[in-house]
């Protein structure tokens, strides 16, 4: 069950991760064809590891913020 469920978040982050990625080469004037998978590749997984910052601090703030509210 769990391992399901980590599966399914980790297909979530990886398809918001694709889009982000695409919008930026998109934004930047870089079509997707106009470089290699291996390059493609490489920009997802930083993409993915800045999501992934990018919810720590997210979740860490909200947590910060339950305290507040509970004191």
């Amino acid at each position: 069950m769990f391992n399901d469920a980590q599966k399914e978040f980790d297909k979530s982050v990886r398809a918001m991760a694709e889009n982000s990625l695409l919008k930026r080469l998109n934004n930047q004037g870089i079509k997707r064809a106009d470089i290699t998978n291996e390059k493609f590749e490489e920009l997802l997984l930083d993409e993915i590891e800045v999501l992934k910052a990018d919810g720590k601090k997210v979740g860490a703030g909200v947590g910060i913020g339950i305290v507040l509210s509970l004191i």
